[in-house]
């Protein structure tokens, strides 16, 4: 059986105000815990109780990201053959959404073994509710290319099917590239487009701003943004 666990969007936050109250009863009795770092995976654990007989720190952690390699992915896979109750969790949200931990839940069903998900935090999903563009058709992007040629490629893609269309484009970006996306953003796509910046959702310092890019131009403070998680979305507002 495989458990996808939600976690928190950021580790001092309260468990209670967002995971499922019945979330204890489950994770209490895996019999391993797969996650991108153990460091996350302890601060997880930590937040439930378990029996007499075995603490938080009894339970085997099992790594998977992006510097496993196919034998190790393999030994991970076997697990599921076992009749053991594995935990899945990404280090912040829900698993699975721009996260190793898909390619586990695809082995799964490969093997026609038992996938249970459970409801929690989820920064993509809050960003596309709280930037009041459309939501009836939406793409979830990951992460935007890197390099100058093929992120202007991208882009203008982007921007083509923004123009043709009442669709909405979600992507995210690493914290410290924040403000060079939302130049490059002001700089390829339309300036007639709505885009809206999420940054520390589920936080007291949360911060969503929706605008067009013709003002995002004229925003003299982006440096706000820097190393903060931001979640980012273009699109038109519904009519």
């Amino acid at each position: 059986m495989l458990y996808i666990f939600p976690n928190l969007l950021d580790k001092e936050q309260e468990s209670d105000e967002f995971f499922p109250m019945n979330l204890e009863t489950y994770v209490s009795k895996i019999d391993t815990l797969v996650a991108e770092s153990e460091k996350n995976a302890r601060s997880f654990l930590k937040r439930f109780s378990f029996s007499e007989e075995r603490s938080f720190r009894d339970i085997p952690i099992k790594l998977l990201n992006e510097h496993t390699n196919d034998e190790d992915f393999k030994e991970l896979s076997d697990l599921l053959h076992k009749d053991k109750k594995i935990g899945l969790i990404s280090d912040a949200g829900l698993a699975c959404m721009a996260d190793p931990g898909a390619k586990l839940v695809a082995a799964a069903r490969d093997q026609n073994i038992s996938v249970k998900t459970f409801s929690g935090p989820s920064s993509i999903v809050f960003a596309l509710i709280y930037s009041g563009l459309n939501t009836q058709e939406f793409t979830f992007n990951g992460y935007l290319p890197r390099k100058d040629p093929e992120l202007y490629q991208k882009l203008k893609t982007i921007d083509k099917h923004l123009q043709s269309s009442k669709h909405t484009h979600i992507f995210i970006e690493a914290p410290y590239r924040n403000e060079k996306l939302i130049e490059s953003l002001v700089k390829n796509i339309s300036k007639s487009v709505m885009l809206s910046v999420s940054c520390d959702l589920t936080l007291e310092s949360e911060s969503v701003i929706t605008k067009p890019l013709s003002s995002w131009k004229q925003d003299k403070n982006l440096k706000r943004y820097h190393k903060r998680p931001c979640v980012f979305v273009l699109g038109k507002e519904p009519k």
